[in-house]
């Protein structure tokens, strides 16, 4: 039996296999500890227990608590939740760290997160909680980059593909047929990213730059700017409650309404406002002894609230018919 001479069998290379993604060591050990945390806090459902453990309430972002849109990314309150996240944040994760410098690797991951959250408070009127939509970034940068580049070949299976875009497209139906609330805004917005974060990365760095703050810039105006959200509509509508901006408040209150027509805190506090104008209204014409338009005002202030005080006093106060 003759030996190939010269011939060198192909042997496994076990570099990959052996590599300790540090970045993605982290994002994983964040994510139990908050997972602990919050199942320890007694009541996960509870806005201020979110909030404490890294997701603030659409309201809360609107009014300044940014931080967030990162956060959020890395609470989860369920077990099958948490591990179903980290697998696939382990499984791309590890392989992106591996070909990618720290420093880029690190960019993925705070872009996925903000785009992904931004995403869904834009269109859902929250940011979502979880590490599905950095999941789904890491999932659309692999799957470019396997188009693209060598070292990314094959990493995915078409099998771990059909997985995804099922899973994706499943969620949006749950989500639309209410059978069960999903972020389907940040998976969608986390997977368009992610190809988009690999497609750019073959332009120089000047491109990629004033590309990706051009996206930020588009979504980021949600946390400013966002009147197709009825929370945002509802903070814009306190706020100009609160600094007695009556009209305006009354005009935010309707369009409220207007789409959610169901909507108790636009209900309640437009009712408020609207009796505040009343009164001042009928105390108007009561000091100009306008006694029979002061009444007929405070009759449609009871009618509105039939136990108001300051009403019902004043018309004591009247001369009779």
């Amino acid at each position: 039996m003759n030996d190939a001479v010269g011939i060198t069998q192909p042997t496994p290379d076990n570099t990959f296999k052996k590599y300790v993604p540090i970045l993605t060591i982290i994002c994983c050990l964040v994510s139990v500890v908050l997972f602990i945390g919050i199942n320890l806090d007694g009541k996960p459902s509870d806005w201020a227990v979110y909030k404490k453990w890294g997701a603030p309430s659409a309201p809360d972002i609107f009014n300044g608590s940014y931080w967030g849109l990162i956060t959020s990314n890395f609470l989860h309150t369920e077990l099958w939740h948490i591990a179903f996240n980290l697998y696939w944040f382990w499984y791309f994760g590890k392989k992106i760290e591996f070909e990618s410098s720290k420093f880029y690797y690190g960019l993925l991951i705070i872009s996925s997160a903000l785009i992904s959250s931004l995403s869904e408070l834009a269109f859902a009127n929250t940011t979502g909680i979880g590490l599905s939509g950095i999941g789904y970034a890491f999932f659309g940068f692999i799957f470019v980059k396997s188009k693209i580049s060598e070292e990314y070949k094959n990493y995915i299976s078409n099998k771990t593909t059909s997985l995804f875009i099922f899973w994706l497209l499943l969620c949006v139906v749950l989500s639309k047929t209410k059978i069960w609330n999903v972020g389907n805004a940040a998976h969608i917005g986390g997977f368009l990213w992610g190809m988009t974060f690999a497609y750019i990365s073959r332009f120089d760095n000047y491109k990629q730059l004033i590309f990706g703050l051009a996206t930020f810039s588009l979504l980021g105006s949600s946390v400013f700017w966002s009147p197709y959200s009825i929370t945002w509509l509802s903070c814009k509508a306190y706020k100009l409650h609160k600094a007695q901006k009556v009209d305006e408040a009354i005009a935010a209150y309707k369009e409220i309404l207007s789409r959610d027509e169901d909507n108790e805190f636009a209900k309640t506090n437009l009712q408020q406002l609207e009796i505040q104008k009343l009164e001042e209204k009928a105390l108007d014409l009561h000091k100009k002894q306008q006694y029979r338009e002061a009444r007929q005002v405070y009759n449609q202030i009871l009618s509105m609230d039939k136990d108001n005080q300051w009403v019902l006093e004043n018309l004591k106060r009247l001369p009779p018919e």
